[in-house]
This record gives C-alpha cells, sequence and structure tokens, in this order.
C-alpha cells in the first residue's frame, strides 16, 4: 500500500475511534441525567414521606417540578448537540470512505434505509430524546401544574 492510502487509513481509524467515543460520551451523560432526575425523585419522596420541616409540601412539588424540567431541557439539548456532533463525524468517515477499497459505514447506513424506513431502523438518538419528555411531562409538569392549579384555586 503506498504511503498516502497508509496514511488515509490511519486517519480513518482514528476518526471512527474518535466517533466511538463521542457515543461512549453521550452514553455517560444520558446516566448522569438519569441518575439526577431518579435522585430528584426519590429526594422528593423522602422529603414527602418524612416531612419538609416547614416547607409547604406545594413548594417542594414545585420547585421539584421545575427543577426536572430544567434537568429535561438541559437533558434534551445534549442528546441533540451529541446527534449533531455525530452526524458531522460519520459524514466525514463516509468522505473519507470514497478513498478506500470499501465504504463500510456508507454500506451500513444504506442497508439500514438510512435512517428513513421505521421498520427497519430507529435511530439511536431519537430513540433516546423519548427519555427526557417522560421525566418532563409526566413528572415535572404535572407536579408544577398540579401545584400552580392550588395556588389560585385557594
Amino acid at each position: 500500500m503506498d504511503e498516502k492510502r497508509q496514511e488515509l487509513l490511519e486517519i480513518y481509524k482514528l476518526h471512527a475511534e474518535l466517533a466511538d467515543r463521542v457515543s461512549q460520551r453521550r452514553e455517560g451523560a444520558n446516566r448522569l441525567y438519569v441518575s439526577l432526575l431518579s435522585g430528584l425523585v426519590l429526594f422528593v419522596a423522602a422529603l414527602l414521606r418524612f416531612g419538609t420541616d416547614g416547607l409547604s409540601t406545594d413548594v417542594v412539588l414545585f420547585g421539584a417540578g421545575v427543577l426536572g424540567m430544567i434537568f429535561s431541557v438541559s437533558w434534551y439539548i445534549v442528546i441533540r448537540s451529541y446527534r449533531q456532533l455525530n452526524t458531522g463525524k460519520f459524514n466525514a468517515l463516509q468522505d473519507l470512505e470514497c478513498c478506500l477499497a470499501y465504504p463500510f459505514f456508507r454500506k451500513e447506513w444504506e442497508l439500514l434505509g438510512e435512517g428513513k424506513k421505521r421498520g427497519r431502523y430507529w435511530m439511536l438518538t431519537k430513540v433516546e430524546t423519548f427519555l427526557p419528555l417522560m421525566f418532563f411531562f409526566p413528572l415535572s409538569l404535572f407536579a408544577a401544574v398540579f401545584v400552580a392549579t392550588r395556588w389560585f384555586v385557594r
């Protein structure tokens, strides 16, 4: 193999490794947000069970709801950013593949229907975006609306 192709192959391998690291960081971010939101739920449950030490239950629920919404929106933005970063990395990899013997990532993407055929492949980051929404709506929004309604009905 000539020197130019060898250099290109090394760049390709490095770039593929960097794309994998982005995916690992995304997984770590997901674990962080699940932990934060689960911890928030446990904290609120403990406060409600053992008392809020003078704080109104409404204030605790409202604060937890708002904090949960902030965490959920932040998590959604992080997932979206990782999706954009990986899209750029894989587009660059596919450009590099034009000079290699086999376009692995381009072929894989074609076989998966390029993310357009739902029965064939669901993009992981699109599936992941359901998680922040699952925390945002039932947990956070419900708590905030429930308490706000109680405040204004009084």
